[in-house]
């Protein structure tokens, strides 16, 4: 496996895409333009973008067999597990070959992510069929959350029809569920939920190889494995809370129990006296925090605003999630010296979008794919294969005894351990 990379920079001053600031792209790019400059290694002109965003677009429409399997899928079901089965089941129906290539197939996993969350999403929760198009000119963020909106009005008027009905009306409502049906629920997202939800992907878009999911990516690919082998490893990687992207779902479930700040000093400090771990911070700084940081605070004013929360409160009584997720970040640098990450602000601005709160780390897998997919065909390019060797730390060699004569020091009522890995 190469160890050299012209994809990410990741220094003290900032993060580098191909060359360019992530402050700069964050400000003034789409999620789009970035997945392009990742892949194709450039940014696009006009037209390149143009025709991008429209192969993406296409690739919003999931197969029949899909659905099929994504209504299989229970509702209790990891999101990150079902973006990893649809990658493999996709691997079956349309492997990968000569004119279905790496970048085709790197950009239908782009742009079938999130129709493949929602309509399993709506689905699993009240047995409803979503239409995953949305408009033409759609960006990838607005794309995401009218997805995300679509079937609300249908669950509110089921709601009400179960609360006026008996137990046998409920039951013949639940056997009718696989006949809803959803289209266009057309009502526009909030610009900034959407200018704050593409701000978010494009800084969870890579992270260089330093992160556990990439390094798995790489790792498969320079096997020469299928590209959708080398995603679903990457998938199952970022699952995991230590990974660069996936802990937002528990930074927000950190800070749910908070009633005001106050309650936070309280429940951290607890925490810290106990050595528990707290998610959402590191020694070094995140440059990327910074940027997200901003974008929550606007979001805790329009969402103050849309509720008309404009009393005669004082500041010092605010005890709004952003308020209390300051306070949590000012707490663990005085205590502790550690830093906020990404996704400490990343769970505060799903929050505040109406994200469920399940489906956070579903959005850093849906980006971070344009960084993977940078990965595998660099690697490919490279075509290197060298694995990291390890330090072996076990027994010298031993002659094999027979299993009757074998004597053991430790105790007779030795039973193999339940694992709490």
């Amino acid at each position: 496996m190469s160890n050299e990379s012209n994809i990410c920079l990741v220094n003290e001053d900032s993060i580098y895409y191909r060359g360019y600031d992530i402050k700069d792209l964050a400000a003034v790019s789409s999620f789009e333009e970035v997945s392009f400059l990742l892949i194709y290694g450039k940014l696009p002109r006009n037209e390149e973008l143009i025709e991008y965003r429209s192969e993406l677009q296409h690739y919003r429409y999931i197969p029949e067999s899909l659905k099929q399997v994504l209504e299989r899928i229970p509702i209790y079901a990891h999101p990150i597990d079902v973006l990893k089965t649809a990658c493999s089941f996709y691997s079956t129906i349309s492997p990968e070959s000569k004119q279905n290539d790496i970048y085709r197939i790197g950009n239908r996993l782009i742009g079938s992510f999130p129709s493949i969350l929602f309509y399993w999403y709506h689905f699993s929760s009240n047995g409803i069929r979503i239409n995953t198009q949305t408009k033409v000119n759609d960006s990838f963020a607005r794309h995401f959350l009218k997805l995300l909106n679509r079937g609300n009005n249908n669950n509110n008027n089921n709601n009400n029809n179960n609360n006026n009905n008996n137990n046998n009306n409920n039951n013949n409502n639940n056997n009718n569920n696989n006949d809803k049906f959803t289209t266009e629920q057309e009502e526009e997202p909030i610009l900034e939920y959407v200018k704050a939800l593409d701000v978010s992907l494009i800084l969870y878009a890579e992270h260089g190889i330093e992160t556990a999911s990439t390094f798995s990516c790489r790792l498969s690919a320079s096997t020469r494995s299928d590209v959708y082998s080398c995603i679903g490893s990457s998938i199952g990687t970022m699952k995991g809370v230590l990974d660069d992207g996936s802990s937002s779902e528990a930074v927000m479930y950190l800070l749910q129990p908070m009633k005001s700040p106050e309650d936070a000093d309280k429940k951290i400090m607890k925490m810290i006296k106990n050595k528990q771990r707290i998610i959402g911070f590191s020694n070094e700084i995140d440059q990327r925090t910074s940027i997200i940081k901003e974008w929550s605070k606007q979001l805790s004013i329009i969402n103050k605003n849309k509720n008309n929360c404009d009393d005669d409160d004082d500041d010092d009584d605010d005890n709004s999630l952003q308020t209390i997720s300051e306070r949590v970040e000012e707490i663990m640098f005085d205590v502790l010296k550690v830093h906020a990450n990404v996704d400490f602000f990343n769970a505060t601005v799903f929050h505040q979008s109406n994200i469920p709160t399940r489906l956070f780390s579903a959005i850093s897998v849906i980006a971070r794919t344009t960084g993977w997919m940078a990965n595998i065909i660099e690697q490919r390019c490279q075509s290197k294969n060298s694995l990291p060797s390890l330090l072996y730390t076990g027994s010298d060699p031993i002659p094999f005894t027979p299993i009757n004569e074998r004597v053991y020091f430790h105790n007779e009522n030795f039973k193999i351990p339940n694992s709490n890995l």
